[in-house]
């Protein structure tokens, strides 16, 4: 009786201090699941792609600057909301302004909704008839961007183009450098396609816009930053653009021109 007791005391004992090395292990292990979740880097591509969805958007601000031959030419300041559905930019509302010091022209904005964009004010806006305050432009929302900068982030292929020339080696760097060719955006970018009066030569196709991007912890963009030389070359123009992205999912909702203030 005193061996069976001995027996199952070792047992116990053993049995004991099992328990807590395991539990311990289990706890051990569960931490660097998390902490590898944690660390995981969001993909960008997909973290864009998930925000499209019917009444969704962002809001977005640019301010870009024109030089020729190094001397100011232009500059101007754009802020707004673009919309979202299931396929991407199905719309935008920005207001343009010039930021030249002395400037005194009137703002422009440009609507893009329901498959048409509209324009009002000004040189337009001073060009139409009584009692109309908005022009239809020519062309579809699909092909025309709201930023001057020829790189359309929002665009998923465009996005994907862009991170594949990053010299960022760490995933999930915060901050993306590189270069991409105007012949790579003619391939990935439906706006800057549509922009275009065919293929660009090869000599343009070759030229390139230096780029940078800061993305969120969430993996989406919150500041792009695009340079580039606009062709011909010969007329020394080069541009600047940087734009920002806030309240990435917030609701957006366009109204077209009232009916009584009809398209042009």
């Amino acid at each position: 009786m005193k061996r069976w007791i001995t027996v199952m005391s070792g047992v116990l004992v053993a049995t004991a201090a099992v328990a807590p090395v395991n539990a311990q292990t289990a706890m051990a292990d569960a931490r660097t699941a998390a902490a590898s979740a944690q660390a995981a880097p969001t993909d960008p591509v997909a973290a864009l792609t998930a925000q499209f969805a019917a009444g969704r958007g962002v809001k977005i601000a640019e301010i870009s600057r024109t030089n020729s031959d190094g001397k100011p030419l232009s500059a101007q300041k754009r802020r707004g909301v673009a919309q979202f559905d299931v396929s991407g930019v199905a719309g935008y509302d920005i207001l343009t302004a010039s930021a030249l010091s002395g400037e005194n022209a009137k703002p422009v904005r440009n609507l893009a909704i329901d498959g048409n964009v509209y324009i009002s004010g000004g040189l337009v806006g001073e060009g139409l008839p009584d009692g109309r305050k908005w022009m239809r432009a020519p062309g579809k929302i699909r092909d025309l961007s709201p930023f001057q900068t020829p790189v359309l982030v929002l665009e998923p292929a465009t996005l994907k183009t862009l991170l594949a020339t990053s010299k960022a080696k760490k995933p999930g760097a915060a901050l993306h450098t590189g270069t991409v060719t105007f012949g790579a955006l003619y391939h990935a970018s439906p706006s800057y396609r549509a922009g275009l009066h065919g293929r660009p030569s090869a000599r343009v196709a070759a030229m390139t816009v230096t780029w940078r991007l800061w993305l969120g912890g969430d993996g989406l963009p919150l500041r792009l930053v695009t340079s580039w030389a606009e062709p011909p070359l010969s007329m020394k123009v080069t541009r600047v653009s940087d734009v920002r992205f806030a309240s990435w999912g917030a609701p957006v909702k366009l109204t077209a021109p009232p009916i009584e203030e009809p398209a042009a």
